[in-house]
């Protein structure tokens, strides 16, 4: 019943404090479970994403695993996770670190950018994914493709290449006509 209040834009939350973090309250259109990073829909969201970008490396023939991370030498930390997928031989024999984030056109610190160009959240979301990865990225030998992707549905620039470049693959491996680039 919910669900169907949040489609049609409908009160759903009553005031309520959001179950995983109390310190915020539940809005009335329901932004908040949408964008919660303590559980529920998000880390879901973001888990299933993941798991269907590697099963389609795997189905390509892209040799890939979950969740790579490095340890610097004589570092007291534990280990960096750039990638949610690392996918070896990606593009002229170098591996790809892809890091999956779920980001929000209503977040604080884009929505009024977002209320006046589409898919600036997404590409802020890319930003902020090349400037946390790049540099270990680069100095590993891997290539560093954040696949960011609205809540609403929009995937940013460097998704949609890489969804194209697994899509051709996967034409290749079944022996299928690729993925033809679309007007528009």
């Amino acid at each position: 019943m919910n669900t169907i209040k949040w489609w049609l834009g409908l009160d759903i939350s009553s005031g309520s404090p959001c179950a995983l973090c109390p310190d915020n309250s539940l809005d009335p259109l329901g932004h908040h479970a949408l964008t919660c990073k303590h559980g529920g829909d998000a880390v879901f969201r973001h888990n299933t994403l993941r798991d269907i970008v590697l099963e389609s490396c795997h189905r390509a023939g892209i040799s890939a695993k979950v969740e790579a991370a490095w340890q610097w030498p004589r570092a007291r930390s534990p280990p960096h996770t750039p990638a949610d997928i690392l996918a070896s031989n990606w593009l002229c024999g170098k591996p790809a670190a892809f890091d999956l984030t779920v980001t929000s056109p209503l977040n604080a610190f884009v929505i009024l950018e977002a209320g006046v160009t589409a898919g600036s959240a997404v590409t802020a979301a890319e930003l902020r994914k090349h400037s946390a990865n790049e540099d270990k990225c680069s100095e590993l030998g891997w290539a560093c493709i954040p696949l960011a992707v609205e809540s609403y549905g929009a995937w940013g620039t460097e998704a949609q290449e890489a969804f194209s470049r697994l899509a051709s693959r996967l034409a290749t491996r079944r022996n299928e006509p690729g993925s033809m680039p679309t007007d528009g």
